[in-house]
């Protein structure tokens, strides 16, 4: 690289313990989950302008790849590798048909200090940390005086806000909007707040509920424990989840408008990355990917096909144990073998530390970056967010 600087360094600042403090106002009250700080108070991630020109291209790129992927899978109308219930393909398939339009996404990419990108999955469906992407961090980017120990760095690629109050009326929905998450985590509520807040900003009117609420009638449909009808619902909870709940017949029949749609299924599930790699093989942008372990030169990483947050992922032919726990009471699905591509590892006084790019998508278009970080190579729940600057 000669003298050019990394695409990506992690910077030592002088700790803040002040700021999570502060941006309790802001809904951000989950920063220090059971003692455990989710919110990086001594560092921060700094990008050259190239490598955020080159996520933002990537995100492009592979969103148009991902768009014709899902037309092939709905074309050939074969589900099985995707682990969808035949409710949940007929679900699909009805979205699909009627082009309904989706609020937002996340690329999850490994960016290398040279500037490599490469696609571990697309968090279509329900993406976590968006709140402290798209508010946190700019707050503490605005909130901190510049300089090398406090906050280097001269910008932020951070365009959600702006982006998602412009995208809820390119939805066409309903004035009144419902939004729903599990009442007992509290990320999650806090997450469905600040899209309430976005919705209201673009002129709806917003109502949340909890997730376990949500009813039935036969005339109306789902609806509120008021008996209110669910004109139109944002629902951070897995398609997948509802249809092995009980009511989960009831969901062909609801004419509830969801955000997202049934039909981002497809984008969110793990086995797309098969059928890029067969559309697209050899794409600098993406890992090998299949459903047959043996088609993978060299170490893999197994993932559930309906997984998300980080369960059930296992790590073949590396050094060690590289696993992570499969949560409780999940529908079973397919295993996706990908290419093993270890994140980078970045120094810290108590170890290496592995950052994944979370590139938000809102329409068609990426808006700005959210990093985590964990010690481990396989992100999880566990992890911690650190804000990040472009030089």
């Amino acid at each position: 690289m000669g003298d050019r600087p990394p695409a990506i360094a992690r910077r030592t600042l002088r700790r803040d313990d002040a700021f999570p403090l502060r941006a309790e106002a802001l809904g951000f009250r989950f920063h220090s989950p059971d003692a455990r700080e989710y919110w990086t108070r001594d560092a921060c991630y700094a990008l050259t302008p190239e490598a955020i020109a080159a996520l933002e291209d990537a995100a492009r790129e592979l969103h148009a790849m991902i768009d014709a992927a899902v037309e092939t899978v709905v074309r050939r109308g074969d589900y099985v590798a995707f682990g969808f219930t035949d409710r949940l393909a007929a679900l699909v398939e009805a979205s699909h048909r009627a082009g309904e339009p989706s609020l937002y996404g996340r690329f999850d990419f490994r960016l290398s200090p040279d500037g490599g990108i490469k696609l571990f999955e697309f968090n279509a469906e329900t993406p976590a940390a968006l709140l402290e992407a798209a508010v946190v961090q700019l707050a503490w980017f605005e909130e901190t005086p510049p300089g090398p120990a406090t906050r280097p760095g001269s910008d932020q690629w951070n365009r959600i806000d702006d982006a998602l109050v412009a995208r809820w009326p390119e939805l066409r929905l309903p004035h009144l909007v419902h939004f729903a998450a599990e009442h007992e985590r509290e990320d999650e509520v806090a997450q469905v707040a600040y899209l309430m807040a976005t919705a209201q900003a673009a002129g709806h009117e917003a109502a949340f509920l909890p997730v376990e609420d949500i009813s039935w009638q036969q005339e109306a449909g789902f609806v509120t424990p008021q008996g209110t009808p669910l004109r139109a619902c944002f629902k951070l909870y897995p398609w997948d989840w509802l249809d092995a709940e009980e009511g989960g017949r009831l969901l062909p029949l609801g004419r509830t408008r969801w955000i997202e749609p049934a039909r981002r299924m497809i984008a969110a599930n793990k086995a797309i990355l098969v059928t890029l790699w067969e559309m697209f093989p050899r794409h600098p942008l993406l890992l090998p990917a299949s459903l047959d372990r043996a088609a993978i030169d060299g170490p893999a990483i197994g993932k559930p096909a309906l997984g998300l947050e980080g369960h059930g992922m296992r790590v073949e032919g590396v050094a060690g144990d590289v696993s992570t726990e499969i949560a409780e009471g999940l529908p079973p699905s397919p295993t996706i073998w990908q290419a093993w591509a270890p994140l980078p590892g970045h120094a810290t006084p108590q170890g290496d530390a592995f950052p994944v790019m979370g590139v938000w998508m809102v329409g068609d278009e990426p808006r700005g970056l959210g990093i985590r970080e964990g010690d481990g190579l396989v992100t999880t729940l566990e992890d911690r967010f650190v804000p990040h600057v472009v030089l």
